[in-house]
């Protein structure tokens, strides 16, 4: 069975008789395919059960992470806990007293902190999408390597 592409799947038909094998086609795109959508298109920001990327805007290097809940939550978050810690002003003795007492929810605020760097949150996809976990965090883990 090949698809029907017009004056190419002629061709190919002909060169796969010469050799004994018999072709059928069938078109690319039917009326069924144009009309029918059983669902509805799923937004970036309500995928869930996915891992993602986040990209740094100063340097080459980003951020793998893995949500079974929506995309666009989760992002949110890491927003939220960077924004709060841009948000506290250290003197360099504080600060360093800071990084070594706590402990933040991801690598994404403790890139910022250390090297004040700024995420490129508009940036942020999705690289895969898993419904279960352990498989999730395995490709998470993949990704990351």
């Amino acid at each position: 069975m090949i698809r029907y592409v017009e004056s190419v799947s002629e061709a190919v038909a002909r060169v796969y008789n010469r050799y004994g094998i018999s072709t059928a086609m069938r078109p690319h795109m039917t009326i069924r395919n144009l009309l029918v959508h059983p669902t509805d298109k799923v937004t970036t920001e309500e995928t869930a059960e996915c891992v993602y990327r986040i990209p740094c805007k100063n340097c080459p290097r980003v951020y793998i992470g893995e949500t079974g809940r929506s995309f666009g939550i989760r992002i949110k978050e890491h927003r939220k806990e960077v924004e709060a810690q841009e948000g506290g002003r250290y003197t360099r003795s504080t600060r360093k007293q800071s990084l070594l007492t706590e402990h933040n929810k991801s690598a994404i605020t403790d890139h910022v902190n250390t090297e004040y760097h700024v995420i490129n949150w508009d940036e942020a996809i999705i690289i895969g999408r898993e419904s279960d976990r352990t498989a999730r965090w395995i490709r998470k883990a993949v990704k990351i390597r």
